[in-house]
């Protein structure tokens, strides 16, 4: 194997391991496939001590192989439900919460998470989201969105991408160019957006073009087919996207990351290999791969093909190397690396800073129907809260994150009696609470449109005819299924802060929040 070519390669990855440590997984992408860049998932992160030291690790790794430059080591830390790192102030509101409470905080939320994860040696963050969450059936986007409003997402997108810059962090903006009015999951198919260019100028797009012109140095692409540009490839492997459309009329001249190459969008419909070529024929700099050391083999060695066959110029590599290396050196990202634990821990665990989140999260908390009967059904002592446990938003990510039910939490301070119920079902023990003799119920819904067995329970609540209050943990737009109930509230994401939030709002009868989104009630 060429040598001078696998390395030229290698820093062309970005790639994920199992492990919350330096594993045999890491040690191969590196010295099998010189890949010298890292994605870290909840996974890999414990606390901030040990995510510093598994940090410390991965850059002496690179430094040692060789390499001048540090690896970008990048995570997703959005906030709200995709939040890889859940300790302390790292875990703050996410987008559509952000945008309810009406807090003027992105920047300062950008630039605090930046310096928490600059600290530890995470350089990169995979936010903010600029998708505009234009319908309702999305899947994968809904409250990662700041709204539906494209002015909205800009303004807070690019305040929170640039308090990561000022941090030293670069921030991806994704995922270009629009993840948000589609109905399918990349994960899974390939979504596809039928809406005309036009259109798209105007709404989807215009958060990303506004990011350009204030300065993004980088962003994450999306596997949506967008019909009226390229019938057949997504955004990821167009050239009539990545090139024609982003780099000439868009004008912007930063780095290019996929999405997760894994996914179905590429895997099934093109394949890793051809998808790894044909993504570096398009235009993108870093491919980014989740989970496997088998995909990054496959892609690794389809593109080392596609170059000793011609189909690839060392010329192409030359491009995204070249752009590569302007903005690790613009980050700081030449030699050893200034990490610190006692810092990251110290800045984590900041009093004002967990004060803050907690305020932005108790002002997002909206009544989007229903009067001052709240007060009172709480009051009631037989009364049941029923809800689902959280669980993992994106496929992209390991279901490893702590438990939270807010049933329990909601019986626990409020009184009454906690029902856990299947995510999306109806088992013998919620059949059996049906029946018996309770006043009142409050249901907590978690993106029920998408699961048939939560709508069941809430028609069967509707039909009993008790006092009701029914809290959307997930995305608002689960307000449309309602035909009963004494109030409907929003807490936009289903985390330790909103369930808090939520409670406290219970208990004094005060909803601030404005909603971000269009609904139809």
């Amino acid at each position: 194997m060429d040598q001078y070519l696998k390395k030229k390669i290698g820093q062309l990855f970005i790639a994920g391991f199992p492990s919350a440590e330096l594993d045999n997984q890491v040690r191969r992408l590196m010295n099998d496939f010189g890949v010298c860049n890292y994605v870290l998932f909840a996974r890999n992160l414990v606390n901030p001590r040990q995510a510093s030291e598994l940090c410390t690790d991965l850059t002496n790794l690179v430094l040692e192989g060789g390499s001048i430059f540090a690896p970008f080591i990048g995570v997703d830390q959005e906030g709200g439900l995709v939040t890889r790192i859940q300790s302390g102030a790292l875990l703050f509101p996410g987008p559509m919460a952000l945008a309810a409470s009406e807090m003027d905080a992105a920047n300062e939320i950008g630039y605090h998470t930046g310096r928490i994860l600059r600290a530890m040696g995470i350089n990169s963050n995979f936010a903010p989201v600029l998708d505009v969450n234009i319908s309702p059936e999305n899947p994968i986007i809904g409250t990662r969105a700041y709204g539906d409003d494209p002015e909205r997402v800009a303004k807070l997108g690019i305040d929170f991408m640039h308090g990561l810059m000022k941090a030293k962090v670069l921030s991806l903006v994704k995922h270009y160019p629009g993840h948000g009015n589609v109905s399918g999951d990349s994960h899974l198919e390939l979504p596809k957006n039928n809406t005309p260019k036009e259109t798209l100028e105007s709404t989807e797009w215009m958060p990303f073009q506004n990011a350009f012109i204030n300065g993004a140095d980088a962003l994450m692409t999306a596997h949506v087919c967008y019909v009226d540009i390229d019938k057949r490839r997504p955004a990821t492997l167009s050239p009539l996207i990545m090139h024609d459309l982003l780099r000439t009329h868009m004008g912007f001249c930063g780095l290019v990351f996929t999405d997760c190459m894994e996914m179905d969008a590429i895997k099934k419909h093109f394949g890793i290999g051809e998808g790894a070529v044909m993504a570096i024929e398009a235009g993108c700099d870093l491919l980014t791969f989740s989970h496997t050391l088998e995909a990054v083999e496959e892609a690794f060695r389809s593109i080392y093909d596609a170059v000793k066959g011609g189909r690839l110029q060392e010329a192409r590599l030359d491009e995204s190397l070249k752009r590569i290396a302007v903005v690790k050196t613009k980050y700081g990202l030449t030699g050893q690396q200034e990490i610190d634990a006692d810092l990251a821990e110290s800045l984590c665990y900041d009093e004002s800073l967990l004060e803050l989140y907690g305020k932005i999260s108790e002002a997002s908390v909206t009544l989007l129907s229903g009067s001052g009967k709240v007060e009172d059904i709480v009051r009631i002592d037989k009364k049941v809260f029923f809800s689902p446990e959280s669980l993992a938003l994106t496929g992209v990510e390991d279901e490893k994150q702590n438990r939270l039910c807010f049933s329990e939490l909601c019986a626990r301070h409020l009184g009454g009696m906690s029902v856990v119920t299947p995510i999306n079902g109806i088992n013998e023990e919620t059949e059996s609470i049906l029946s018996r003799d309770f006043d009142a119920a409050v249901l907590g819904l978690y993106n029920a449109r998408f699961r048939p067995g939560q709508v069941q329970l809430l028609r069967r609540l509707e039909t009993l005819g008790k006092p009701l209050i029914v809290v959307l943990l997930g995305a608002p737009y689960d307000a449309q299924l309602i035909k009963r109930a004494d109030a409907v509230i929003a807490a936009y994401e289903y985390t330790p802060l909103s369930v808090k939030a939520v409670i406290k709002a219970l208990k004094n009868n005060y909803f601030p929040g404005k909603t971000p989104v269009k609904l139809t009630l």
